[in-house]
């Protein structure tokens, strides 16, 4: 035996794993971590956001295109995004358990405690927002009831049975559904939907440079969710191939509810033409799919996403670092 002083490591071994005590270190190149890392390195703070001149903007609005209803149509934008925000706040830790109890591996776990603090940061941000720029006295609308099915009592269902549920192999079945309902079809459709075009309307305008400044970092975080909800689909699809029409079977259910949403946003004076709803629901449908090829996207009927609009072609959705 070789005897070494107290307190003094073993040396390493060139080439050989790193380690603490036992347990190997984590791994820089696994996705999840990867995903991890990026995460602390762009983490921001929503009390520091600079909203000293959106007070001034909101008012300008409000005064100054009543006839266009601006304004009544930037609330609703701001309750779909505090009452979504809220909601994947509230149900992301059932995931996390879940994915603990079905034994899929810390990485994934670890991950997901950054993004259960960054849909808490969002939810501090907007109500922030209410507080120091609209004023307590202006009251948000109520959610659109295809809005609410699918941002919260949709989403609350897939929750409670993932928090009831202990047997692994069920576990892992719920995961791959309620994973392509919440990063794919809340996050990666809707949210992705939603975001878009309020930041292209403010920016097109030059309006509320604060909000603004936000709905870019908070799109940032929810490209690391997406991305996180794509490969974890795909990775337990390709552990078990009966997973994948689960997928299918969840946009399929959701996306009108999707675009019923999208449609009380059609205002006689939108505050911008574009619809990417069509393009960014095949998008999604693709990527948590796995349809990879050409041939297989263009396979992807109308009638499939129940979407009544012209298709699009939309480019890869990739993770936002």
């Amino acid at each position: 035996s070789v005897s070494r002083r107290p307190g003094v490591a073993a040396r390493r071994r060139p080439g050989a794993p790193s380690t603490t005590g036992d347990r190997p270190m984590l791994d820089p190149k696994n996705n999840y971590i990867r995903l991890y890392h990026n995460a602390k390195r762009l983490a921001w703070d929503p009390a520091r956001l600079d909203l000293s001149q959106d007070a001034e903007s909101w008012q300008r609005i409000v005064r100054e295109h009543p006839e266009e209803r601006y304004a009544e149509q930037l609330l609703l934008y701001l309750s779909l995004f505090d009452a979504g925000e809220v909601a994947v706040t509230q149900t992301l830790s059932p995931f996390l358990g879940a994915i603990a109890r079905a034994g899929l591996g810390l990485e994934r776990e670890i991950f997901l405690t950054t993004q259960l603090l960054e849909e808490a940061k969002h939810t501090e941000f907007f109500r922030r927002y209410h507080a120091e720029v609209l004023g307590e006295g202006v009251a948000l609308p109520p959610l659109p009831g295809d809005a609410h099915r699918v941002l919260v009592s949709e989403l609350d269902a897939i929750a409670d049975a993932l928090r009831r549920e202990d047997d692994p192999t069920t576990l892992r079945a719920l995961l791959v559904q309620g994973v392509t309902h919440y990063m794919g079809v809340v996050e990666g459709t809707l949210g992705r939907t939603a975001y878009q075009v309020a930041h292209t309307a403010l920016g097109q305008r030059g309006w509320l440079p604060g909000l603004r400044h936000a709905l870019r970092l908070i799109r940032r975080d929810e490209g690391r969710h997406i991305g996180f909800g794509i490969q974890f689909v795909r990775d337990l699809v390709a552990m078990d191939r009966a997973y994948r029409p689960s997928v299918e079977r969840t946009f399929r259910r959701f996306l009108p509810l999707v675009e019923q949403t999208v449609r009380a946003f059609d205002f006689p004076h939108r505050l911008v033409d574009e619809n990417p709803l069509p393009a960014v629901a095949r998008d999604a449908y693709w990527q948590f799919a796995a349809l990879r090829h050409q041939r297989s996207r263009a396979a992807v009927p109308e009638r499939a996403l129940a979407l009544q609009a012209p298709v699009l072609q939309a480019p890869v959705l990739t993770s936002v670092p």
